[in-house]
């Protein structure tokens, strides 16, 4: 804003000095056209003196004015100078301010990408993990379903050779029971006929004693 309105006092310098100079062209106008008639004789020299004076007085503040006007104007140019450097020292800074901030943008989103990337893998990983555990899960459960069947056919079974070990034993029991049935029956047999091969060996001791007396 600095800078327009330093531009616009410049072009009103420039415009002033522009209607100065123009003026002093017509002063100077006026005075041949003075000098004319002087010639012609239309006026008195004292009016004419008078007015040439009044004219050169104007002549020179105006001249004066024209000179200030164009220093100030020059002064005005430096400013405006000054000022183009300045705001070329900022616009250069900010160039190069705007030019660091894109470096850390650029930065700062290859992290982000890298991070994002990162993220993406962790979740293909952690997508492929959950697969694989969810396959070992059926797995395990398929393996648990053949193995629940399998106990159960095991306990049916086992129950059945329980059933048959009981039956088996009952057997083996009364064939037990048989064979000391049969003993005891052999023991008294064998008993039986030691005690009657006694009695005929003492039959036939009498009988050869009888023998011996006849």
């Amino acid at each position: 804003s600095e800078f327009v309105n330093l531009g616009g006092i410049a072009t009103g310098f420039s415009t002033r000095s522009l209607e100065l100079t123009l003026e002093v062209g017509h002063l100077a106008d006026e005075i041949h056209g003075l000098t004319d008639q002087l010639g012609e004789g239309g006026r008195s020299v004292h009016e004419l003196e008078k007015s040439r004076k009044r004219l050169e007085m104007e002549k020179e503040e105006l001249q004066s004015a024209l000179e200030e006007a164009e220093a100030a104007l020059e002064q005005q140019e430096a400013k405006v100078q000054r000022s183009q450097l300045e705001i070329a020292v900022i616009r250069q800074e900010i160039d190069r301010r705007l030019s660091e901030k894109e470096e850390e943008f650029d930065a700062t989103r290859k992290n982000h990408q890298r991070a994002v990337d990162s993220m993406q893998a962790s979740l293909e990983a952690e997508a492929r993990g959950k697969a694989e555990a969810m396959r070992m899960k059926k797995k395990l459960e398929q393996d648990i379903n053949e193995l629940e069947v399998a106990l159960d056919g095991a306990n049916r079974g086992r129950a059945e050779a329980e059933k048959n070990i009981k039956k088996y034993q009952s057997q083996v029991r009364e064939l037990q029971q048989a064979v000391e049935d049969e003993n005891r029956a052999r023991q008294e047999a064998r008993d039986q006929y030691t005690n009657s091969e006694r009695r005929c060996n003492i039959i036939s001791g009498e009988l050869e004693e009888l023998r011996t007396q006849l």
